[in-house]
C-alpha cells in the first residue's frame, strides 16, 4: 500500500487548475440554463394556449352544438398529451443543472474559504469531551468538515465525521490516501452525485432499514399467497369486462370479499411491513441512486475497485436491487394512501403480494445492505476527501511513519485559512527532541500556529493532502488544550476547566500511541508562581511518557522550563512590530524568547489608559 501511495505522489500528471476547472464548468452550466429557462416558458405559453383554445372550445360545444363538435376538444387534450413529456424533461434537466450551479458555486466559495449558511457543518458529531474536535475547529460553521463534505447521504457524512475523530493505523492512513488519489480527477464522478436530491430524517431511514433487514424474512405463507394472486389475477378481466359493461358490480364485490381472509391474515405483517418502508422511502431513492453513480464509475485505483466489487451479486447490481425494493415501496405507499387506487390494489391482492415481494427481497438482500451502506459510506467520505486533494494541487501528500515519533512539516500552513493571507511556518519535534516552547505576544499568531499542526494532522488521518511542502508524521493520539472555558451551570471556574482539560490530555499517554500534545496559554487563570511550577510539572510529566508536543504562553517565565530540559525543547516565538502607532504582525516563527510584550501598548491603542 505504501508503494501505492509514492507511486500516487511520484506520477507525473498535468496540474488542473481548479478554480479555472469550476469556472468554466459554471459558465456552461450557466448557459445551458439559459436554453432550458427559455423552451420552459415556452412550454408554460404552449400550456396556456392550449388552455384558452381548451375553454373556447367548451364555450362554443355548449353554444353550438350543431354546428361544433365535442370531438374537437381532443385536439388540445391529445396536444397537451404530446408536449407533457418534453415539458416534464426540460423541467428535470433544469432542476439538475440548478444542482450543478450551486454545487461549482460552493466548491469555487470553498477555495476562497467562504461558508454559506446552511451547508451541512457537521455540528451534530461534535462533542465537548473530545481530545481535538473542539480546538481544531473541526465541525460547525466553517470548519473543516464543512471544507471536506461532499457527501449526499447520512452515512457518508457519519463515516466522515469519524475519520476526523478518531485515530487510525498507518496503512489505514495510506490506504485511504490511496483511494482519494484515484478519486482525485474524478470530477464528472462529483457532479453526478452533487445531481441527487437531498433528503431529510436519513438517520431515523437508516436504523429503521438495519433493523428491518436483520430481521429474520417472514414471507407470506403459500397458501394464503396462491389465494390473493389467483384472485388477484382473475380481478383483471373482471374489471375489464366491467367497464364494457359486460358484468354487473356484484361480481367485483364478490372479489373484495374473498381477498378479505388473506389480507385479515396477514394485516399485521403488512401494516408493519408497509410502515417500516412508507418511512424509507425517500432515503432508499437516494441511496439507490448513489450506488448507481459509482458502479458506472471507471476506476484504475485496485484499492477504489475492491470497494466497488461489494456492489456486485450474484443475480444483479446492488444499485438494480435498491430500485426494485424502491419500486415495490412505492406501489405499497400508493396502495395505502390513493383513496382511488386502495381498491383495486385490495381487490387485486396487491397488499399480501407486495409483502411478500418485499419479504422475499429481504430474505435475499438483507445480509448486503449493511455492507453496501458501509461501502457508500466510504466512498462518499473518499470523494470528499479527493475533492480537497482535487482543489489544492500545490499541497503535499503527508507521508506516514509508523517505526518512529516524528513530525516534520515544512513551509505549514493553516488549511481554512485563504491562501492569499496565510502565512507559512516549519517545524521539526522528533522522540530525541519532543518539545517546543513558543512564546510571544498576544495574536502574533500562537495559536494559530498550533491549530496548523493538529488541524493537518487531522487530515492526514482522513488520507488527504495538507498545506505543506513537506509533511512527515506518525499517526499521533492528538490530545489538546486551546479553548478552555468556565461552567456556571456545571459550577466550574476557569483554572478548574484548564486543570480538567490537562488532566485528560496527560491521560491519553497511557493508551499503546504516542501522544502528541498542543497545549495553549498552559494554565492561565492562575499567578505566575503556580502557572510555572505547575506548567513544568505538567509538561514533563508529557516528555516522561514520550510524548511529543507544542506550548505556547506569552508568560516569559515559562520559556526557562527549556533550560531544565536540556536537548529535549526548544524555544521559538512570534513577534509584532510598531510602526507610527499601528502594531504589525508577520506571523513568522523565529528562534529564540520574544524579547517585548504588546499587552500595554494594545491597551493604550484601544484607548485605555494605562
Amino acid at each position: 500500500m505504501e508503494a501505492a501511495v509514492q507511486r500516487h505522489s511520484q506520477e507525473v500528471q498535468p496540474v488542473i487548475r481548479p478554480e479555472a476547472a469550476y469556472q468554466t464548468r459554471l459558465e456552461e452550466i450557466r448557459a445551458e440554463m439559459l436554453i432550458y429557462q427559455q423552451r420552459d416558458r415556452s412550454f408554460v405559453h404552449i400550456r396556456t394556449g392550449l388552455g384558452i383554445v381548451t375553454l373556447l372550445l367548451v364555450i362554443l360545444c355548449l353554444g353550438e352544438p350543431e354546428r361544433v363538435s365535442w370531438l374537437w376538444l381532443m385536439v388540445p387534450i391529445l396536444t397537451f398529451f404530446a408536449v407533457l413529456p418534453f415539458d416534464r424533461r426540460c423541467v428535470r434537466t433544469l432542476q439538475r443543472l440548478t444542482l450543478l450551479q450551486r454545487f461549482y458555486e460552493s466548491r469555487l466559495n470553498r477555495l476562497h474559504r467562504i461558508f454559506a449558511a446552511g451547508l451541512p457543518d457537521g455540528r451534530e458529531f461534535a462533542s465537548e469531551n473530545h481530545p481535538w474536535t473542539q480546538d481544531l475547529d473541526v465541525f460547525g460553521q466553517g470548519s473543516l468538515f464543512q471544507m471536506l463534505n461532499e457527501c449526499r447521504t447520512q452515512p457518508g457524512r457519519q463515516r466522515l465525521a469519524m475519520w476526523l475523530t478518531t485515530v487510525p493505523d498507518a496503512e489505514e492512513i495510506r490506504l485511504r490516501q490511496s483511494r482519494a488519489q484515484g478519486l482525485k480527477q474524478a470530477l464528472l464522478l462529483r457532479e453526478s452525485l452533487a445531481c441527487i436530491p437531498e433528503v431529510e430524517n436519513w438517520s431515523a431511514a437508516e436504523d429503521l432499514l438495519k433493523r428491518w433487514v436483520r430481521e429474520p424474512a417472514q414471507p407470506i405463507s403459500v397458501g394464503v399467497l396462491i389465494w390473493a394472486t389467483t384472485l388477484g389475477i382473475a380481478a383483471v378481466p373482471l374489471m375489464a369486462l366491467l367497464l364494457m359493461d359486460f358484468i354487473s358490480l356484484s361480481w367485483l364485490v364478490g372479489l373484495v370479499i374473498l381477498q378479505a381472509p388473506a389480507i385479515l391474515l396477514t394485516r399485521r405483517q403488512i401494516s408493519r411491513t408497509a410502515a417500516v418502508m412508507d418511512r424509507v422511502d425517500q432515503a432508499l431513492k437516494q441511496f439507490g441512486a448513489v450506488i448507481a453513480v459509482f458502479e458506472q464509475q471507471p476506476v484504475e485505483e485496485p484499492a477504489v475497485r475492491d470497494l466497488l466489487n461489494h456492489f456486485h451479486t450474484e443475480t444483479e447490481t446492488a444499485s438494480r436491487a435498491i430500485h426494485r425494493l424502491s419500486r415495490l415501496t412505492q406501489w405499497m405507499n400508493n396502495s395505502m394512501r390513493n383513496q382511488f387506487f386502495a381498491p383495486i390494489a385490495w381487490t387485486c391482492g396487491l397488499f399480501v403480494i407486495l409483502t411478500h415481494r418485499m419479504e422475499s427481497w429481504r430474505r435475499q438482500y438483507g445480509i448486503d445492505v449493511a455492507d453496501w451502506l458501509e461501502t457508500v459510506a466510504c466512498l462518499e467520505a473518499t470523494v470528499s476527501i479527493a475533492g480537497y486533494c482535487f482543489d489544492h494541487p500545490e499541497d503535499c501528500l503527508p507521508e506516514i511513519v509508523s517505526d518512529r515519533a516524528e513530525l516534520l512539516a515544512d513551509d505549514l500552513g493553516h488549511p481554512l485559512l485563504k491562501g492569499s493571507v496565510c502565512v507559512r511556518n516549519s517545524l521539526h519535534l522528533t522522540a530525541e527532541a519532543p518539545l517546543m516552547l513558543i512564546s510571544g505576544s498576544n495574536m502574533s499568531g500562537k495559536s494559530t500556529f498550533l491549530r496548523s499542526i493538529g488541524a493537518s494532522i487531522v487530515l492526514t488521518f482522513c488520507g488527504s493532502v495538507v498545506r505543506a511542502r513537506r509533511f512527515v508524521t506518525y499517526p499521533f493520539q492528538l490530545g489538546t488544550a486551546m479553548r478552555v472555558s468556565d461552567s456556571l451551570q456545571e459550577g466550574r471556574s476557569l483554572f478548574f476547566s484548564v486543570v480538567q482539560r490537562l488532566k485528560s490530555v496527560v491521560d491519553l499517554t497511557s493508551g499503546d500511541r504516542t501522544v502528541l500534545f498542543l497545549l495553549d496559554e498552559i494554565l492561565h487563570g492562575t499567578n505566575s508562581n503556580d502557572r510555572r511550577r505547575g506548567a513544568e510539572a505538567v509538561i514533563r510529566s508529557l516528555v516522561e511518557r514520550n510524548a511529543l508536543g507544542l506550548v505556547t504562553t506569552h508568560d516569559l517565565a515559562l520559556t526557562r522550563i527549556a533550560d531544565s530540559m536540556p536537548n529535549q525543547a526548544v524555544n521559538k516565538h512570534f513577534e509584532d512590530t510598531i510602526v507610527e502607532g499601528t502594531m504589525l504582525f508577520d506571523y513568522t516563527l523565529r528562534d529564540g524568547v520574544v524579547e517585548r510584550s504588546n499587552a500595554i501598548e494594545l491597551m493604550r491603542m484601544l484607548g485605555l489608559n494605562v
